[in-house]
C-alpha cells in the first residue's frame, strides 16, 4: 500500500523533526470528488464561466464535460480580432462605410475561436458565423456577444455612448455624445453644432442597425433564446433584444423574409446599405448643454442627449400634455435601463431635465 510522507520544518515551533504520514485507500483513489457533484451544479458552474472559447476547451476534459457543455444556457461570445474588409465596392461612401465596415468581417474572424487560420479561398463568411458556433449548444437562453472595438469613427476628441433596443426593428435608442479637452461650441460645426449632433445620432443608429442585422440568424436558430446583447470592449454601444423583442421578431416571419430578399438584391452591391436592418421613421428628442459640470471636477463640452423612438410610438408635441407625456416616457426609458453607469449616468440624469427640441427623420 502506497504512502505519502510530509516533513514539517523543525524551526517553526517543534523542538524536533516531526514526520506525518497518511495513506489513501484504493477506493478513495478511484473517485474524483468533482464526480460526486450532480449535473445541475456543474451546469451552474459552466453558466458562470459563460465564455464560449473556454467552454469549448472544457469539452476535452472528460466525457461528462463533453456532454454537459452543450447544455450551457448562458453564454459569452468574445470576438478576438477584426479582419480588415477588402471586398467593399463602395469606397466613396466615406464615414458611412467605415462606421459599419468592420462588422462585415466580424463573422470571418470568429473562426479563430475554434480553428487555426485557413486560406482565403476556404474562409467564406457564413461558414464561421456566430450562428455556426452556437449550433454546438442545445438551449441557449442568455447570450452576450462582445466585439473587440466600437463601430464609430468620429472626429478628434469626440465620443459617443449609445444603447439601442430592438424587436423586429428599432424600438428605442438613447445616445450620449460629448467632446473632450476644451473644444468649444464654435468648434461643433455649423448651425450651433446641430449638424454635428445629427451626424452623431445617425452614425449611432447605423451602427446599431448593423449589429441587429448581424444577429438575426442567431435569433432564428436558437428557439430558447430570451435575451441577446451585443456590445464591445470599449463600452461604446449596446444592442439589446429582450424576450418580447425576440418574440416580436419571430412572429413577423413574412415581413422579415421580404425585407431580407429586398436587402439581398436591391442595393446595387453597396454593402453598408444592405447588411443592416432598416431604421424606421423616428422622432429624435435632443437635449444639449454647451458645458456640463459633473462631480469630481469633470466637464463635458457640447454634451448631447438624444432619445430616439419610432414615430409610431410617439405623438409629437402638438400639445402641452403630450409634451409632458413624452418627457415622462424619456425619463422612464432612461430609468429602465437606457441610461449609463458612472459619470455617463450622471450626465444623462442632468441632461434629461434640460429643455428639449424635436427632430423627425424618415426611414433609411
Amino acid at each position: 500500500m502506497a504512502s505519502s510522507m510530509l516533513a514539517v520544518d523543525p524551526s517553526l515551533s517543534f523542538r524536533s523533526t516531526t514526520t506525518l504520514s497518511f495513506t489513501q485507500s484504493p477506493t478513495e483513489n478511484a473517485f474524483d470528488g468533482f464526480d460526486r457533484l450532480p449535473d445541475p451544479i456543474i451546469l451552474t458552474i459552466l453558466n458562470n464561466i459563460s465564455d464560449i472559447k473556454t467552454l469549448i476547451r472544457c469539452r476535452a476534459v472528460s466525457r461528462r464535460f463533453n456532454s454537459l457543455v452543450p447544455q450551457s444556457d448562458s453564454l459569452l461570445l468574445r470576438v478576438d480580432r477584426v479582419i480588415s474588409s477588402v471586398d467593399s465596392d463602395d469606397d466613396g461612401d466615406g464615414d458611412a462605410s467605415s462606421v459599419i465596415g468592420f462588422i462585415k468581417s466580424i463573422v470571418k474572424s470568429i473562426q479563430d475561436l475554434i480553428s487555426p487560420p485557413r486560406s482565403s479561398s476556404d474562409s467564406h463568411q457564413s461558414q464561421y458565423s456566430p450562428a455556426m458556433i452556437l449550433r454546438g449548444f442545445e438551449r441557449v437562453r442568455d447570450l452576450e456577444i462582445e466585439l473587440p472595438t466600437g463601430d464609430l469613427w468620429l472626429e478628434k476628441r469626440a465620443a459617443i455612448k449609445w444603447k439601442a433596443e430592438f424587436g423586429k426593428t428599432l424600438r428605442s435608442c438613447v445616445i450620449l455624445g460629448f467632446r473632450c479637452g476644451g473644444v468649444g461650441e464654435s468648434d461643433l460645426g455649423g448651425g450651433g453644432g446641430l449638424k454635428t449632433r445629427v451626424v452623431w445620432t445617425i452614425s449611432a443608429l447605423i451602427a446599431a442597425s448593423a449589429r441587429h442585422f448581424m444577429v438575426k440568424e442567431i435569433v432564428k436558430e436558437n428557439v430558447h433564446l430570451t435575451k441577446l446583447t451585443v456590445n464591445d470592449r470599449e463600452d461604446e454601444g449596446s444592442v439589446i433584444m429582450n424576450e418580447s423583442g425576440i418574440k416580436e421578431y419571430r412572429e413577423d416571419k413574412v415581413e422579415n423574409q421580404d425585407e431580407e430578399e429586398g436587402q439581398n438584391g436591391n442595393f446595387n452591391g453597396v454593402w453598408w446599405r444592405s447588411n443592416r436592418t432598416r431604421v424606421p421613421a423616428v422622432w429624435m428628442r435632443m437635449r444639449h448643454e454647451a458645458k456640463l459640470e459633473l462631480s469630481n471636477g469633470v466637464t463635458m463640452e457640447g454634451a448631447t442627449l438624444v432619445v430616439v423612438r419610432p414615430t409610431g410610438n410617439a405623438t409629437g408635441v402638438s400639445g402641452e400634455e403630450e409634451a409632458e407625456e413624452e418627457q415622462r416616457w424619456d425619463e422612464g426609458l432612461v430609468a429602465a435601463g437606457g441610461g449609463f453607469d458612472g459619470v455617463y449616468g450622471e450626465a444623462v440624469a442632468k441632461l434629461i431635465k434640460r429643455r428639449s427640441y424635436l427632430l423627425e427623420m424618415n426611414s433609411f
